[in-house]
């Protein structure tokens, strides 16, 4: 970062979402709580607040779920603070949560204290070692974050279609208001044109499409979107003109950006998914155990 022009950080910094990790650590009688940040973080409001702190991942074991389930952490240690924490308090045992908030493009934590995604809750083990710069500690997963795992997660690889039946299979989501199925007015071998369409502007942008002409299928990516002339671009033509025999089902897109997770365009039933920013919690499979 230091060897980009100014201009540039300053782009990255005004269209970026940046995605902070937060290090709790309930001892006995006190709570530390750390940001693997260049600077404090504090939730408004007279919210919670977060010390800066050089936090080194040492390893970490995943299920294949993605359930993260032990971790192995080095805290800065220069100035000796943890070992002094280590001479008072007892480590082991004791809980470790780490959460994760995205940052607004001015640095700012959320709103609310409460607007984080847990990525892991366990024990913490005797520290490893205490040494002159780093302070070494290990956490197995506890028994809250396993009761209910996701075994699938919409994000940008997820083998999933949406709208299809294997999506959605908690039924959370209201899929109405996000396809349309009809009968085309005209169109080409790259637009489709029908007039029952009366979705705003851009309303199916990012999405798919399924035309069915002559009995055969195809599947596009929605390339635009246009209101006033209730009309579809595909991303790739098709080899066959779209006429008024032509039948299709398309499906809301989205570009997977933090500003459609926090828009009212959002899947979900709030309408409002930026919680889940990366992956939408509601677009899949709960397994108890």
């Amino acid at each position: 970062m230091k060897t980009l022009d100014a201009n540039v950080i300053t782009q990255l910094n005004a269209t970026g979402k940046k995605p902070v990790l937060l290090f709790e650590l309930a001892l006995t009688g006190l709570t530390l709580r750390y940001a693997a940040y260049m600077s404090n973080i504090a939730f408004p409001h007279g919210g919670t607040s977060y010390t800066a702190k050089a936090i080194v991942f040492g390893g970490i074991s995943q299920s294949i779920e993605g359930q993260i389930g032990r971790v192995q952490l080095d805290f800065d240690n220069a100035s000796q603070d943890m070992a002094a924490y280590f001479n008072y308090y007892a480590f082991e045992g004791r809980m470790l949560t780490i959460k994760r908030v995205y940052l607004d493009a001015d640095n700012h934590a959320p709103v609310a204290d409460t607007e984080y995604i847990e990525i892991f809750s366990g024990p913490m083990e005797q520290p490893e070692e205490i040494g002159r710069n780093w302070f070494k500690i290990s956490a197995t997963e506890g028994k809250p974050l396993r009761k209910k795992v996701l075994n699938d997660l919409y994000n940008k690889a997820c083998r999933h279609r949406f709208g299809y039946g294997q999506c959605n299979q908690d039924g959370l989501a209201d899929l109405t208001s996000l396809t349309a199925t009809g009968t085309a007015d005209s169109g080409t071998i790259s637009t489709l044109v029908d007039s029952a369409l009366t979705q705003v502007d851009d309303y199916w942008n990012y999405g798919e499409i399924v035309v069915v002409k002559g009995g055969i299928t195809y599947t596009r990516k929605v390339k635009d979107f246009v209101a006033d002339d209730d009309e579809i671009t595909f991303d790739i033509p098709l080899p066959v003109a779209v006429d008024e025999t032509t039948t299709y089902t398309v499906y809301k897109g989205c570009p997977k950006t933090w500003d459609a997770c926090q828009a009212n365009q959002a899947w979900g039933p709030s309408a409002d998914n930026k919680l889940n920013f990366g992956g939408c919690i509601h677009i899949g499979i709960w397994r108890e155990e």
